[in-house]
């Protein structure tokens, strides 16, 4: 009977050194132990990869869809239709006109940024007849876009006074 007596004892010991292995384990820190731990498990570290983010992906690709655009149109059009887009900046640049430096040239000149919802535009015109050219600089406009019962257009706000100190 003794070898059973302690062959319970000894299953009892081992069971209690478990539960108390086990507890150890389970143990979390306290709010006071090791910052660095503390901060590496709040904080992630920094990702390792360099590569750029969805939404810097989409504004190279918008930029480079619309320079594609503007090449074609400039193609297609004999030089007459120019389009150049920076998406980053939010800028563009477009060049309407034709004609020929013998006889009647019209060019329309303009660069264009875009915040929110409005347009501001800086606008130059050219106009050339036989060798005579003359380049306008139009005032600076905004543009932006209005619905009025139901219908949509766009909004031209042109200043009638321009101050400059």
């Amino acid at each position: 009977m003794l070898p059973a007596v302690r062959s319970g004892t000894t299953r009892a010991l081992l069971a209690s050194t478990s539960v108390v292995v086990a507890s150890g384990l389970a143990w979390e820190p306290a709010a006071s132990a090791d910052p660095a731990v503390l901060l590496a498990s709040r904080w992630p570290s920094v990702p390792d990869g360099h590569a750029l983010t969805l939404e810097d992906q989409i504004v190279d690709q918008l930029t480079q869809l619309g320079n594609t655009l503007g090449h074609h149109l400039d193609l297609l059009s004999h030089d007459m239709f120019q389009l150049r887009v920076d998406a980053r900046q939010r800028r563009a640049h477009l060049l309407i006109g034709g004609g020929d430096s013998e006889g009647l040239a019209v060019r329309l000149d303009g660069d264009i940024q875009f915040d929110d919802l409005n347009a501001h535009v800086c606008a130059r015109l050219g106009v050339a007849l036989r060798g005579h050219a003359v380049q306008l600089v139009l005032p600076a406009f905004d543009m932006s876009p209005v619905s009025y019962r139901g219908d949509h257009g766009v909004e031209l706000r042109v200043p009638l006074f321009v101050q400059q100190f």
